[in-house]
């Protein structure tokens, strides 16, 4: 089981953790880049082909976005968050957040390859894991304790690393109680 960050947009600019509670999803998402089925093969092994499609993608839909020229940010950071997001498996825990604040959390049920869909109607258009049960990251179910995001932000979705036996054991203690 691996633990990860999700960052979702803290303003709802682009999505936000309700909006990904009430779709029951995992999401990110260029949606300008299509779906992205056919990078399904690339994975697991062959990383640096799939950040050069990402790359190709990001670089014909959004050609006139400054922000995304900027290469050594987001055409290195787009890949990556879609490599990861491709790569969770099936128990791994996602916790979201929006800015700082820990806002939820979901158990996986499936491979993010395996489950992965594209939605071209919500800019976070990049899914997977539907269905997921997102549970609030608050006292009445999460008592003892709230990971504490990471001072640089987050970019997209990546490993939980400092943390991940306390979110597991909360998780854990969490479905004990749920039955």
């Amino acid at each position: 089981m691996k633990t990860w960050w999700l960052a979702v947009d803290k303003n709802g600019g682009h999505s936000s953790y309700t909006e990904l509670k009430h779709r029951k999803i995992v999401a990110q998402g260029w949606s300008k880049l299509g779906n992205l089925d056919l990078l399904k093969k690339c994975l697991p092994n062959n990383k640096r082909e799939f950040f050069k499609i990402i790359q190709l993608l990001g670089d014909v839909a959004y050609k006139s976005a400054s922000w995304w020229l900027n290469k050594d940010k987001n055409a290195t950071r787009c890949p990556t968050v879609m490599w990861n997001l491709m790569k969770v498996k099936k128990g791994d825990l996602i916790v979201a957040i929006e800015g700082a604040t820990v806002k939820g959390i979901c158990e996986m049920t499936a491979d993010g390859v395996e489950s992965y869909r594209y939605d071209n109607s919500y800019e976070y258009a990049q899914t997977i894991g539907f269905p997921v049960k997102w549970v609030d990251w608050n006292g009445n179910n999460f008592e003892a304790f709230t990971p504490k995001a990471p001072q640089q932000s987050v970019q997209g979705i990546r490993g939980l690393n400092k943390e991940s036996k306390k979110v597991i054991d909360a998780w854990n203690e969490y479905k004990s109680k749920k039955g």
